[in-house]
């Protein structure tokens, strides 16, 4: 029997599963929701970012400073967002979102001023604050209007997975363009493009995602602000709740503030691993290596995050124990960065690249198993608070955390930071964290 190649305009629930999925995967709007996910990711100054702020003067507790204050704007201006999502639509909000971003990085070029910088990192910030969850809404969105919101897993999934080329096709142009470019400051420029076609895209998504919703959605905003702070109540009521989402905070806290320590320390590393490759140990050679390193370094990171993630739920079924999960997943977590330290003070960079790597793997594993005990820690209409109470207790924790880390790191050293970090993880755990 011949098949009908037309793809179908509209469906129903009388249409089976893989006839759903496939005319998901054929929609215009599907295939803009990837590209947006893939052109937001192309961050070409992400490998560099910590290497190009050092070379401007900075130091490492300037830089947790500048972080610091960009998780601050965001999580002061995460509720104002959500009231303008309401008043002006969605769709203005991203286009927004994207033009605070752009702005960030026209204030990156014309740094290496840091009070310049300053205001790169609080329009980054606002950027963040107006794009935290709204596409997602968006997805959903179109979902509903297609009455089939049971399938969101696969949307999100499939954007994601565009995400994720993104992220990595990025590392591998960042090589191409940072090693052409006049000056560093020039790869910021050059992230503007991708920005601006994700306006454009974002542009051209139905009129229905910019409707302004009812009026009294702007208590609704207010109400979950509050309900978030009400969640505090329960967090200290419930002893195995307390564990689960300080355990989650800290662990996520402490691998945003590190995870591009990787940047500097492979820049002091650089001349070991040029005479253990018998190469040119030149300025330019120098330069040219860490480039290129860093570029597929990235990229590498990105597609085994990716995996791992996928593979979360072996791992937790091999524990068979959630909590169990979590708590060895931490011990391993301060196991890393000790041993890590330990090959940093030796510099030995292939060794510090392939350690760097379980720490990637390790967070993208427990991730998944922790968003899970804690919505299983919990009654259902109270998940959304407690996840809520959770960012704001991760975000606290980064304002906290990434200038400490700096500052130490300044005065001593990064191995010394990781060696201290590695300790104080472990006996947190088994103090306080540890057990249902």
């Amino acid at each position: 029997m011949k098949e009908n190649k037309k793809p179908q305009e509209k469906i129903n629930e009388n249409n089976s599963e893989d006839e759903i999925i496939s005319w998901i995967k054929n929609q215009r709007l599907m295939w803009k929701f990837r590209f947006y996910g893939f052109f937001k990711n192309l961050k070409f100054f992400e490998p560099y970012l910590f290497i190009i702020l050092l070379a401007w003067g900075l130091d490492l507790f300037q830089i947790g400073i500048l972080i610091a204050i960009q998780e601050g704007i965001s999580f002061l201006f995460e509720i104002p967002s959500g009231m303008i999502a309401d008043n002006k639509g969605r769709k203005s909000e991203m286009l927004i979102c994207f033009f605070f971003y752009i702005i960030s990085f026209i204030f990156y070029f014309f740094g290496p001023s840091f009070f310049i910088l300053i205001f790169a990192a609080i329009f980054f910030g606002l950027g963040e604050a107006f794009r935290s969850g709204t596409h997602k809404a968006m997805e959903m969105q179109w979902l509903d209007k297609n009455k089939i919101p049971q399938y969101k897993s696969y949307v999100y999934g499939s954007s994601r997975s565009y995400s994720l080329y993104g992220s990595a096709i990025s590392s591998i142009l960042a090589i191409l363009f940072f090693l052409s470019i006049p000056a560093s400051r020039w790869i910021f420029l050059l992230t503007i493009i991708p920005y601006i076609i994700a306006f454009f895209l974002i542009s051209t998504y139905p009129k229905y995602m910019n409707k302004s919703a009812h009026k009294e959605k702007n208590l609704s905003h207010m109400e979950e602000f509050y309900q978030s702070f009400k969640g505090l109540k329960i967090l200290f009521r419930n002893r195995k709740l307390s564990k689960g989402l300080f355990s989650s905070s800290i662990y996520n806290s402490i691998f945003k503030s590190l995870k591009d320590y990787i940047q500097p320390i492979l820049q002091l590393a650089i001349i070991f691993l040029l005479a253990d490759l018998g190469l040119e140990n030149s300025s330019f050679s120098q330069e040219f290596f860490l480039a290129v390193i860093l570029g597929l370094v990235y990229a590498i990171f990105y597609l085994v995050s990716s995996y791992s993630s996928k593979i979360s739920y072996k791992f937790e079924k091999i524990v068979k124990s959630p909590k169990k999960s979590i708590d060895i997943l931490f011990y391993f977590f301060g196991a890393i960065i000790f041993v890590e330290a330990f090959f940093i003070s030796i510099k030995l960079p292939i060794v510090i690249i392939i350690f760097y790597l379980l720490f990637y793997i390790s967070y993208n594993i427990r991730r998944p198993i922790t968003v899970g005990y804690l919505g299983d820690s919990i009654e259902v209409e109270q998940r959304t608070t407690i996840l809520s109470v959770e960012s704001q207790l991760r975000t606290i924790f980064i304002i906290i955390f990434a200038p400490l880390f700096g500052y130490i790191a300044e005065i001593f050293s990064i191995d010394t930071l990781f060696y201290i970090l590695a300790l104080v993880m472990i006996i947190i755990n088994i103090l306080f964290l540890r057990g249902e």
